[in-house]
């Protein structure tokens, strides 16, 4: 195609991406989607992928790879590198495909559905260049786009104003270019370049001063009223009243769980940290058949002064083991302080003091009138949490000393109500594991099985006899984090093993542009935690599109299979005990080596920094490939006269021959359809001025027509002449 007839295309589908790109815009206000640029960038190299007519097949793989890359970038951070995250990357994907066979479409991992939106994207892509190049009309296309962006801004808090002002004059440009285009070609009116924007111009034009007339004019106000608080109090009064919606975020009271909820994406703070945390505000320890309470008996209150070591995880504090440092930003301040795993200090209350409860594992704020005080800002030191696979899989009933069983009995209980067919569950589940880390492990698996389904809307309460871990496992199996944490730590008490539910925040949505995490109400999470002797406790995450934080160390003699290989590997989750599974990054895998296992060292990356050489880096293939393209005409001949300069018998005669028909084609001298080859080769050598194609093309009927013996046509002649007119054809 001339470089000309690829400049009305170049117009087309620049104006198509910017049209397209409308659908992308509103994601980032309505939902809680990072990395909108990602689509944006993905959207705009398929366009130019189809602008080149890159051969389906190239073109097929090159999305995929870019699929690829662009999932790493998000979900790879802090993974074991590009292979360790290829691994859980296919391992997520196969999970995932179970849960959609088995229609579990809220479990679904954000890893997984983040490239299910790019597979849109590259349909709606191939859609558009299918309207744009072979319909030559968009219109259908154009009324979705306006009807899409018209409900968004009647039931959504996205401002659509200056978005139709753009789609309006896209789309009126766009109509405008492919009707003239279709006049064109229906007439076979042949019409110069410089022609043809000298009919744009006015169009452009025209529709820019209508849009800024229509814009400026004065207007009617609506005819209907606003049709949301209709709707909305519709909603109300069909929802049950046993099942009133309470609205999501942190809260005391535990006593009695169930019930749907209300999303809330209020942000309650901003964690600077150079990797993903859960962050837990406390832990209770009796379970009361509806819910969970603390423990009476008195708890120490012993003043404790900013920076000063606090004993919260001190199993997994250790002086060898790198120390990190989190800055908290509190945008709905609370006194209490948000705790990562392996804590160790915390700074920010320098005219105050901290307080530690340990019954409840929480740590407080006061000032110096001993009030809580709400600290808009602090910083908390810990450490890495790689805690060992080896050791905890040494743990059985048979390695418990009595003292240790006497403290473990506030944790093994359970209410005389609970139903016996829970606990026979809790055996029938973990009766081939002998160690209670593989027993912990067989219980996540079991709720991420296709029989569970994560809901937040449709949850009911228990009734006033029914067990509220019973209504769960056997008879709705539908339920947010509450549901599966209870279970879980239920089922593990009834082993005999040592279990408190743990409650406060999952590590939110990552913000590259200032290198911090983001995290709301639809945070607040709730999950398990484990005693380990050597270890101290452990969490373990049996909710559906969820995963803790905490790294394992793979320090077994023998080839243990990880843990987590065979539950579906989430992103960044961004609902909790009250929300919905977000983008849960990938768990960061850390492997020692055996030969020296100090040299181990865990590899952070820079999202922010892989994101400036990444786009870097397609910028500069992006150039690089459209000037390759814009000037093969002058580069491709000599790249066949190289191919061809050895070796150059019959058979790649006839195929030089091609390869010269289709380099005059890229210059102007096109064969028309119907031609025969001796006129055009007549054709071709009135507009160089020679006899050579004439020649040429004699030759080759006589191979591919005759058959000839090689001594009937001189090949180097012949290929002399092929030389000559192929860079003749250079343009």
């Amino acid at each position: 195609m001339k470089l000309k007839q690829k400049g009305d295309l170049f117009l087309l589908y620049g104006l198509g991406f910017f049209l397209l790109w409308e659908w992308l815009r509103p994601m980032e206000y309505i939902t809680n989607t990072g990395h909108v640029h990602y689509f944006v960038y993905f959207l705009l190299l398929t366009l130019c992928l189809y602008f080149f007519q890159v051969r389906p097949w190239v073109g097929f793989l090159l999305k995929l790879l870019i699929i690829y890359c662009l999932l790493f970038l998000v979900f790879g951070k802090g993974s074991s590198g590009f292979g360790g995250w290829s691994y859980l990357f296919l391992q997520d994907s196969i999970d995932n495909i179970k849960l959609l066979l088995t229609r579990q479409f809220d479990g679904l991992s954000d890893l997984f559905r983040t490239g299910l939106l790019y597979i849109l994207i590259w349909i709606v892509a191939y859609l558009f260049q299918y309207w744009v190049e072979v319909k030559r009309n968009i219109f259908v296309f154009f009324m979705m786009t306006i009807f899409y962006i018209s409900v968004l801004d009647t039931f959504t808090k996205y401002d659509a104003k200056w978005a139709i002002v753009r789609i309006v004059s896209i789309g009126f440009i766009l109509l405008g270019l492919l009707f003239f285009k279709r006049l064109l070609e229906k007439e076979k009116i042949q019409m110069p370049f410089k022609a043809k924007w000298k009919w744009t111009f006015p169009l452009v034009i025209l529709v820019g001063i209508s849009v800024f007339i229509g814009y400026m004019s004065p207007k009617a106000g609506p005819i209907w009223p606003d049709p949301v608080p209709f709707i909305q109090s519709q909603a109300d009064n069909v929802l049950p009243r046993n099942n009133e919606l309470s609205r999501i975020g942190y809260g005391e009271d535990d006593s009695s769980l169930g019930g749907p909820f209300l999303p809330d994406d209020r942000v309650v703070f901003e964690a600077e940290a150079p990797t993903q945390q859960y962050w837990r505000v406390e832990t209770k320890d009796v379970y009361t058949g509806k819910g969970w309470e603390t423990s009476k008996g008195q708890s120490s209150h012993e003043n404790i002064q900013s920076g000063e070591y606090i004993p919260i995880d001190p199993l997994m504090n250790n002086e060898h083991k790198e120390t990190q440092e989190a800055h908290i930003t509190m945008k709905i301040p609370y006194p209490h302080v948000l705790i990562p795993y392996g804590f160790t200090t915390v700074k920010g209350n320098e005219d105050g003091f901290f307080q530690y409860d340990a019954r409840l594992n929480k740590l407080r704020s006061f000032n110096e009138q001993n009030k809580a005080v709400e600290l808009e800002q602090y910083t908390v030191t810990y450490q890495d949490t790689d805690v060992s696979m080896e050791q905890m899989r040494e743990v059985s009933h048979d390695t418990i000393d009595s003292q240790m069983e006497e403290w473990m009995e506030s944790y093994i209980q359970l209410p005389d109500s609970l139903p016996e067919r829970v606990k026979e569950l809790a055996h029938e589940i973990m009766s081939d594991e002998d160690n209670w880390f593989d027993k912990a492990k067989a219980v996540e698996r079991y709720f991420k099985n296709g029989e569970f389904t994560y809901n937040q809307s449709e949850v009911p309460v228990p009734e006033r006899d029914q067990d509220y871990v019973d209504q769960f496992l056997f008879e709705t199996k539908l339920g947010y984090c509450d549901n599966f944490s209870t279970s879980m730590v239920t089922m593990l008490r009834a082993e005999g093993i040592p279990a408190r539910w743990a409650k406060g925040y999952s590590h939110g949505q990552y913000k590259p542009e200032n290198g911090k995490y983001e995290v709301t109400n639809n945070n607040a999470h709730s999950w398990v935690e484990v005693f380990f002797p050597t270890e101290g406790w452990v969490p373990f995450e049996p909710t559906i599109g969820f995963q803790n934080t905490v790294s394992y160390a793979y320090d077994e003699q023998d080839n243990v299979t990880s843990p987590d290989s065979s539950d579906p590997q989430s992103s960044e989750p961004e609902e909790q005990a009250n929300e919905e599974p977000k983008e849960d990054e990938n768990e960061e895998v850390q492997q020692k080596e055996q030969e020296n296992p100090g040299s181990a060292k865990k590899e952070t990356i820079s999202l922010k920094e892989y994101q400036k050489y990444f786009i870097y880096l397609l910028i500069a293939l992006m150039i690089i490939g459209f000037l390759l393209y814009m000037t093969r005409r002058k580069w491709i001949p000599y790249y066949w006269l190289y191919v061809y300069k050895q070796n150059f018998d019959q058979e790649r005669l006839i195929e030089a021959y091609g390869k010269l028909l289709k380099q005059l084609a890229r210059v102007g001298v096109k064969r028309e359809k119907g031609q025969t080859l001796r006129d055009f080769a007549a054709y071709v050598d009135a507009y160089y001025e020679t006899k050579d194609m004439g020649i040429l093309t004699m030759n080759y009927e006589k191979l591919v027509y005759q058959s000839p013996s090689s001594e009937q046509i001189d090949l180097n002649a012949t290929k002399e002449l092929w030389e000559n007119l192929i860079k003749k054809a250079t343009g």
